[in-house]
């Protein structure tokens, strides 16, 4: 299961937002019909789980904290209490509240972003401004897989 791309989309006059077609198929062969989401923690962003995508998540923070350390369970319960869920409705959308639609900025054009086994919901101009430009991709890219020199 894989998200990929990134796919424009309008939300409605009640703040429902369609998952796009290619994204919703996947989340059918998983057999989803719920999303886990939360704030990211460092970009004005949704990040959008299949449950059984947060589960594992949540078990690889969880096994890493010691709970009974008090810094260790603000961070847990911090991580968790930002989380909710959503219902994908009959039709393919999903209810978008208005704090999270103002916690990040959320326009009137919203752009789904596919990352790998979970997808992230962003106003489309504050993505656009997230990004590398050509060169520093290139030169991040390079860097990253060691492969010789990048031209563009």
């Amino acid at each position: 299961m894989r998200f990929l791309g990134n796919i424009e989309a309008k939300a409605d006059v009640k703040g429902r937002l369609i998952i796009p077609a290619l994204y919703r198929k996947q989340l059918e062969k998983m057999g989803e019909s719920a999303l886990i989401f939360r704030l990211d923690a460092v970009n004005h962003c949704l990040k959008f789980y299949p449950e059984s995508v947060w589960e594992e998540l949540d078990k690889e923070f969880s096994s890493k904290l010691n709970l009974w350390d008090q810094k260790d369970l603000l961070l847990y319960r911090q991580f968790t209490a930002s989380v909710d869920t959503v219902d994908i409705d009959a039709n393919g959308r999903i209810l978008l509240q208005k704090k999270y639609a103002d916690a990040i900025g959320l326009g009137a054009d919203a752009l789904f972003v596919g990352v790998g086994n979970y997808f992230e919901i962003w106003d489309k101009k504050a993505f656009d401004k997230s990004l590398y430009n050509a060169e520093d991709f290139a030169k991040a890219m390079q860097a990253k897989m060691g492969n010789g020199p990048v031209t563009l």
